[in-house]
């Protein structure tokens, strides 16, 4: 029982970690946890305000505007002003943003297939005490917050 929870405290630890990892997603550049995932917003729809960025992934405008920055300083994105509205700005992705953007979305295409084939592999009760234990963690992250 013990080594069950040691390894859950474990996952825990390295994905709260995460935060700080960074990778170069097919470019030349570090691309932090937080950046990548504004690129496959902004990749998503193909380009975004970032008034509409801050609203969908809960944080303040000015915070996006951080991140967009420092985007820009590593050529993976553009803002543009609104032409029907000076005061807001819309953001896009350069060629080297939609590389990482691609690369992002392949290795998560490529993680969730090696994670059906992992599940498909388990008989249906085993599935069932997974999914009871993953609603249980989460459970308990949300109380630890």
């Amino acid at each position: 029982m013990n080594s069950i929870i040691e390894k859950y405290m474990l996952l825990v630890e390295k994905i709260s970690n995460t935060t700080k990892a960074h990778k170069s997603f097919g470019t030349d550049v570090n691309i932090y946890r937080s950046e990548i995932h504004i690129i496959q917003l902004i990749g998503d729809r193909g380009e975004v305000f970032i008034s509409e960025i801050a609203r969908l992934i809960g944080v303040t405008k000015g915070t996006v505007s951080q991140i967009v920055s420092r985007l820009e300083a590593k050529g993976l994105a553009e803002k543009s002003v609104d032409k029907n509205n000076n005061t807001r700005q819309l953001v896009c992705l350069t060629i080297k943003g939609m590389t990482a953007y691609q690369t992002h979305v392949n290795y998560h295409l490529r993680k969730h297939q090696e994670m059906e084939c992992f599940l498909v592999s388990l008989n249906a009760e085993n599935r069932m005490v997974l999914e009871k234990f993953l609603t249980t963690a989460h459970e308990m992250i949300e109380d630890h917050q």
